[in-house]
């Protein structure tokens, strides 16, 4: 017959006597200090972090397989957003051009993952995103059936002219 060993369970003290101190008091404020210098700083100097050159050709495949990851982790907004635009590449500033505020912001407030994810794949650290906003670049939706008629006119002006003579109402 087979022994089984069972181990005793681990007690854990829920009443530690460790003594608080208000977050508005001089002994906190040493406490604070004491924990700072306990921890270990890495310093990391920006002369010394590598930047390889590389070509838009390369940014942009690892571009669209960040969207593709982006996708993957069901952040369908921040996906959408990146394809919105290919990025152009002067020296190691990434271009980008959106049609509006909101695409920009979106985007500035995500670009830590971004940044991280180009600077480390490309090996290069220096890289920078640089965003602009061209309101003339957007779609603009028809939606109202005044508005549709416009645009299917400009698209063929024959239309006008099958409406007059038909007579017909937009």
């Amino acid at each position: 017959m087979e022994e089984v060993k069972t181990t005793p369970p681990i007690k854990l003290d829920l009443n530690t006597k460790t003594k608080r101190t208000s977050g508005l008091s001089l002994s906190s404020i040493k406490a604070k200090k004491a924990h700072q210098t306990k921890q270990i700083e890495v310093e990391v100097k920006e002369q010394d972090l590598p930047k390889m050159p590389f070509t838009e050709k390369e940014l942009i495949t690892c571009w669209f397989d960040f969207t593709k990851i982006t996708q993957e982790k069901g952040k369908h907004n921040l996906a959408s957003i990146l394809a919105i635009d290919v990025p152009k590449v002067k020296g190691t500033t990434i271009h980008l051009e959106f049609p509006s505020e909101t695409n920009k912001v979106e985007l500035e407030r995500q670009q830590y993952d971004l940044m991280g994810y180009l600077r480390k794949s490309l090996n290069n650290y220096d890289i920078s995103l640089s965003i602009t906003v061209n309101e003339a670049v957007s779609k603009k939706y028809a939606y109202t059936t005044k508005e549709k008629y416009e645009k299917l006119k400009e698209k063929n002006p024959a239309l006008e002219n099958l409406r007059k003579t038909f007579d017909l109402d937009i």
